[in-house]
């Protein structure tokens, strides 16, 4: 259970007026949707005004935001490419903000008062189903409707391969199935027990009393270790992401 956020206040105060629509009203799972909620909002909000300030502001010398900003944006892209193979870099605009997002998502719970919405498992599965939905567009794209159907009959050529199509079918989109679940639960669970770690050590601090400078270092090692952690669960998010990408295209790439 997370502690009360900011948003606590708010839920209780639109809930004795009436004010929340019935999917919230739950006072268990309402307050902590309604986080989910404001939470994101907030994160978009942030990121898209520095974008538009970014974006608006562009000079020739660029000063030091504007600096960090195309260093990002160029490792992202090489990352991109290096991942998915020549061209990744088209899919920088989704992807990129992709991990971006879900990179401050993840820190948030690290600053007082708030809770990262990726520590709770709605948040991550519709993560996860947004950007598996994706993939399978960019599948589309990439070779038709024919021939993405093909794709998960196992792109058969001989007779034997026609045959056992009906069964490669079930096969391959039970993989597809599956993967918004694995991507959403490794990044739930991974932030939700660092999250629950932070408490566990911020409850340490306040009752160690006299052995308090222990626990304090403590809380310093384990909070640069989230934010470690943070960069790599989006990072890993964004590369499996990219490895779906390059497999459901990888028949197109290779007949150009």
């Amino acid at each position: 259970m997370h502690p009360p956020t900011f948003v606590t206040a708010l839920y209780y105060m639109l809930k004795e007026r009436n004010l929340l629509p019935g999917f919230l009203m739950d006072p268990h799972r309402g307050e902590q949707l309604l986080g989910l909620i404001v939470f994101a909002w907030l994160i978009i909000i942030i990121l898209a005004v520095l974008s538009i300030i970014v974006s608006r502001n562009l000079k020739k010398t660029p000063g030091r935001f504007q600096s960090a900003s195309e260093l990002i944006v160029e490792k992202l892209a090489n990352l991109l490419d290096s991942l998915i193979g020549h061209g990744g870099r088209k899919y920088l605009p989704v992807l990129g903000t992709v991990f971006i997002f879900i990179f401050c998502l993840n820190l948030m719970g690290l600053i007082p008062g708030m809770m990262s919405p990726t520590a709770n498992w709605n948040m991550t599965i519709a993560l996860s189903v947004a950007v598996i939905v994706y993939v399978q567009a960019v599948a589309i794209k990439a070779h038709g409707i024919l021939g993405y159907l093909k794709h998960f009959a196992g792109s058969p050529k001989g007779a034997i391969m026609w045959v056992l199509a009906p069964l490669m079918f079930p096969i391959h989109l039970l993989g597809e199935i599956i993967k918004p679940v694995s991507l959403s639960l490794r990044l739930f669970g991974n932030i939700s027990g660092e999250d629950t770690i932070i408490l566990s050590i911020v409850g340490l601090v306040k009752n160690a009393g006299f052995f308090a400078p222990f626990p304090f270092i403590l809380l310093m090692i384990m909070f640069f270790l989230a934010v470690f952690t943070s960069f790599l669960q989006a990072f890993i998010f964004t590369a499996l992401t990219c490895i779906y990408i390059m497999i459901l295209t990888a028949h197109e790439e290779e007949s150009h």
